[in-house]
């Protein structure tokens, strides 16, 4: 029996390289994971950024006085009230929006007033159809973001 003896004693001397092997394999893919996660992700998204202007842009906003509108349904008497904020990056349009405001709350209440509620459902659209609404209204610039605050049909 000490050949046997003599095989396991050198089976067991090669198992602490085997687990040192594994638990550096682990150290190694857990650390690549954690770099990845906390400092790899955010690589695509400054490398689409154009050189020379900064990656995240500060985005300035005007929120609107509420507007009370009735809507176009046959036979029934419903109203809309919304609240809009508008979302923009450049802070030279603030003064464009302030100088047409009226031109754009009367864009934006022509356009809601032509609406039925069954037209209300599809939120997305509606921003859509707002923003396009206001861009064309606008030389210096466009409105990116359109948001309600308040969205009430009675």
């Amino acid at each position: 029996m000490p050949p046997r003896d003599e095989a396991e004693k050198k089976e067991k001397q090669g198992r602490p390289w085997l687990t040192i092997a594994l638990l550096l394999v682990i150290l190694l893919l857990s650390g690549g994971y954690v770099y990845y996660f906390f400092f790899g992700g955010s690589k695509g998204v400054t490398a689409a950024a154009p050189a020379g202007k900064q990656a995240s842009v500060i985005m300035q906003k005007m929120s609107l006085e509420p507007i009370v509108v009735n809507l176009a349904d046959p036979g029934l008497r419903r109203y809309l009230r919304a609240k809009i904020t508008l979302e923009y990056s450049d802070a030279r349009l603030t003064t464009e929006l302030n100088e047409k405001l009226y031109r754009i709350r009367d864009t934006l209440i022509s356009v809601l007033r032509s609406k039925k509620t069954d037209d209300l459902q599809n939120e997305d659209a509606l921003k859509r159809e707002l923003l396009t609404a206001i861009n064309a209204q606008l030389i210096g610039g466009q409105v990116q973001g359109l948001y309600f605050e308040e969205f009430i049909i009675q």
